[in-house]
């Protein structure tokens, strides 16, 4: 049985747990919650870059990002989502949120002696720049089961989680009912990273 090794409040890890749920894997796939800053045994052996989401193969080699992870599992899903290069631009938009985020949060849980307000503002700029292309992107409404509607949702998903002071919602309705259509679903829920 292949292995996932996730981190529960890994957006990235989550995007694959969802992946694993909405696809109907969950009998070809186990979780395996891990910390990545502890460095375990079990994860350094699958993937030396120390980072989660990592998915084991049957055969023992390692996938180890998110996208690559989730392309593979689409692929093999009985039912996959169609994902054509329109897809593939939001899913790519979508990630480069994340990606920004996720880097604002490690800079503000850094030292205060090595903190840097230019990398804090220049990734929030770019937080707010890129919210506001995803609003126009969804002025033609996204198809949420895919991946770049799921990533997409999943980014603001993680403002809310880590800056709810954000407040991305004021100006984009078409966001917030992409987020909707996805914090109804039971994968959503049960995969939300704990309080």
């Amino acid at each position: 049985m292949m292995q996932l090794i996730y981190s529960p409040t890994s957006p990235y890890a989550r995007k694959c747990r969802i992946l694993v749920r909405e696809l109907a894997l969950q009998d070809v796939v186990t979780e395996i919650a891990d910390n990545p800053f502890e460095d375990s045994a079990t994860l350094l052996q699958a993937n030396p870059l120390g980072r989660v989401p990592c998915l084991v193969l049957d055969d023992g080699q390692a996938l180890t990002e998110s996208g690559l992870i989730s392309a593979w599992l689409n692929d093999r899903a009985a039912t996959p989502w169609s994902s054509g290069w329109d897809d593939r631009r939001l899913e790519a938009l979508g990630s480069g949120l994340l990606d920004l985020a996720v880097a604002r949060r490690v800079e503000m849980v850094r030292d205060e002696a090595i903190y840097s307000s230019f990398w804090l503002g220049r990734r929030e700029r770019g937080i707010l720049r890129t919210l506001d292309e995803l609003e126009r992107e969804c002025a033609t409404p996204v198809e949420p089961l895919s991946l770049g509607g799921l990533t997409i949702a999943l980014a603001v998903d993680y403002l809310d989680f880590r800056f709810p002071e954000c407040e991305w919602r004021q100006q984009r309705p078409g966001l917030a009912a992409l987020h909707g259509a996805w914090a109804g679903r039971a994968s959503f829920a049960a995969t939300a990273p704990p309080l």
